[in-house]
């Protein structure tokens, strides 16, 4: 079976051995939910994690628990200072504090100007900047106008150091999201910003965190960090690590933090106990460091929810709240997120001050341009119908005298990861594995030459299926279906992005039917218009459990017409825990995804 999303069909796409084929519409977004799953406003946080303290985990501090609104208070008070822009009133639960010995620095919002040609623009020309950019721009009825999007990098007027740091990276012009969003982050307003993975986003935030960081009171040893990045997964924080330091690389005097699992918490201690400007962390390992008393949010002022969607699907939510509602109320917030489901937009509306809401197209599913191919062997073919597949590309990439295109095959296991990346280097392929097992300095040197093209098949376990971000990969092929639609969704996810085409391909034995007759009811569904049909969050869920029961069900009727009694049911063991509500309270797990 295949499915060719219909703005794809005019090309001439090549697939290898089907058992039928069908082709379908172009696939929508999540961006509803019913009322069931719908996430109140006004969120009552009874479930409180045990901190020492948020704001002062130093001694030169009174342990204060979480911050309050006490006028005296250097973070939340009101201080006159005309170089800072307003930012509102955000809700809080917190009570009043007692007073500190020594009261944190207010936070400067300096009143950021573009340049003068931009400064000049007429709204009909920003609308015709935005119209040729395919942007679209919301802001609240009685909220003030968003800045003008800018073309050019020199437009923004930033410090020195930032322009030579991006004329060294040979950066040319902004891509859309970079041109409406770095104006408004710098002009000091909120940003629920949805844009995919690949798009330019994170130097969009980037960039106007170290200007921010720089226009601030100098950080002493033991001070919280100034900016605060959140993201899902441990290999998407060090991109944003990565990304920091290219653009601060001139500026010796700014520190940057990675806060995440799996990798050395003495080094993460002493960096933070010493004072550091930026922090890009995990949730979990954040929180950690905060109970531990090795770091504070008494200086923060600039928060990024990156992929936000992400880290609620991980199971974040509990995590972001707690951190976000014990910030100091001087801070401004950009939250990203490629997909803008109900919780999304209620986090939104909670946390953020008369945001800016910045999309860049239309906000998509990730299957929304991959073609999607569905073949039935039986489970002893797999291995031979993959080599036969990738020795088939190989072999016309070679013909056309183009490149192996980039491929990521999934398998269920980790030593069958293994296995099969030995199967195709006999094959004379390139390929490497990536899973849990192997230790860090594997994985990321397996990265590094995937991403590098030094090798063009990436073997993985679902490790990558959520934090892997390549450029170019053109082909996913699931040798083993994964459990979930949800986790259908995000693999396939991996090629298609910010706008490029894919293809995936799906190998199936009777054991994974029930997941089949989902993905072809949702290529179904999407034929006729359905939002919803490659869900992902709690819309998946809801809806693999909604189907689980149908399916039940309808087993029980069977034998009752048959007279073959409750021996007759026979539900696959893996769909099993989407038929009853799990008793378990599951809390993220990012900073173990590489656990399998």
């Amino acid at each position: 079976m295949s499915y060719v999303p219909p703005h794809l069909r005019n090309s001439t796409t090549t697939t290898t051995t089907t058992t039928t084929t069908t082709t379908t519409a172009k696939t929508s977004s999540v961006t509803q939910e019913n009322n069931n799953d719908n996430i109140s406003n006004n969120v009552n946080h009874q479930t409180k994690l045990a901190f020492p303290s948020y704001s002062n985990s130093h001694s030169h501090f009174h342990s204060n628990g979480t911050n309050g609104t006490n006028g005296t208070n250097g973070i939340n008070g009101n201080a006159n200072n005309h170089n800072s822009v307003s930012h509102g009133s955000r809700r809080s639960t917190a009570t009043p504090q007692p007073s500190r010995i020594f009261a944190a620095p207010e936070p400067v919002f300096p009143h950021w100007q573009p340049s003068e040609r931009v400064s000049r623009m007429s709204p009909d020309q920003i609308e015709e900047v935005r119209l040729r950019l395919n942007l679209d721009v919301t802001i609240a009825s009685d909220s003030p106008a968003a800045p003008a999007p800018i073309e050019s990098f020199s437009d923004m007027c930033v410090h020195p150091s930032i322009m030579k740091d991006i004329a060294y990276h040979e950066y040319t012009r902004p891509t859309s999201i970079q041109a409406q969003a770095m104006p408004i982050a710098l002009s000091g307003r909120d940003l629920l910003g949805c844009a995919e993975t690949g798009s330019g986003k994170t130097a969009a935030f980037t960039i106007p965190m170290i200007q921010h960081c720089m226009a601030q009171p100098p950080i002493r040893r033991g001070d919280g960090p100034l900016a605060l990045v959140l993201a899902p997964t441990r290999e998407l924080a060090q991109q944003i690590e990565k990304e920091v330091k290219a653009f601060s690389r001139s500026l010796e005097s700014l520190k940057t933090a990675i806060v995440v699992g799996g990798t050395n918490i003495e080094k993460q201690r002493s960096e933070l106990r010493a004072g550091v400007e930026i922090a890009v962390a995990t949730p979990g390992r954040f929180i950690d460091h905060l109970q531990q008393g090795n770091t504070s949010l008494s200086r923060i002022s600039f928060v990024v929810l990156d992929e936000a969607d992400r880290m609620l699907d991980m199971g974040f939510e509990l995590q972001i709240r707690e951190i976000m509602r014990n910030l100091p109320e001087k801070h401004q917030t950009l939250l990203f997120s490629a997909t803008m489901p109900v919780e999304i937009e209620a986090l939104s509306k909670e946390y953020l001050a008369n945001p800016v809401q910045v999309k860049v197209g239309k906000v998509s599913s990730p299957t929304t341009n991959v073609s999607q191919t569905l073949v039935k062997v039986s489970e002893n073919e797999k291995i031979d119908r993959l080599l036969d597949l990738l020795v088939e590309e190989a072999s016309q990439a070679e013909k056309c005298g183009h490149p192996f295109p980039l491929t990521i095959v999934f398998v269920e296991r980790k030593t069958r990861c293994d296995e099969i990346a030995e199967a195709l280097v006999a094959q004379g392929l390139s390929a490497v594995s990536l899973h849990g097992g192997r230790s860090q300095g594997e994985r990321e040197a397996a990265l590094h030459d995937f991403r590098s093209s030094t090798t063009n098949i990436l073997v993985a376990t679902d490790v990558a299926s959520r934090g892997l971000d390549v450029t170019g990969v053109s082909h996913v092929i699931n040798l083993d279906l994964p459990k979930t639609m949800e986790d259908y969704v995000h693999r396939i996810g991996r090629t298609g992005r910010a706008g490029t085409t894919g293809l995936s391909t799906s190998f199936y034995t009777d054991r994974d039917m029930f997941l089949v007759a989902n993905i072809r009811k949702a290529i179904a569904d999407a034929e006729s218009g359905n939002t919803v049909a490659f869900a992902t969050g709690k819309v998946a869920r809801r809806k693999e459990k909604e189907a689980a029961a149908a399916q039940k069900e309808a087993n029980i009727a069977l034998s009752k017409h048959f007279g073959l009694g409750p021996a007759s049911i026979n539900i696959e063991d893996k769909y099993r825990f989407m038929i009853t509500t799990s008793n378990i309270k599951k809390v993220g797990a990012a900073d173990s995804a590489w656990d399998d």
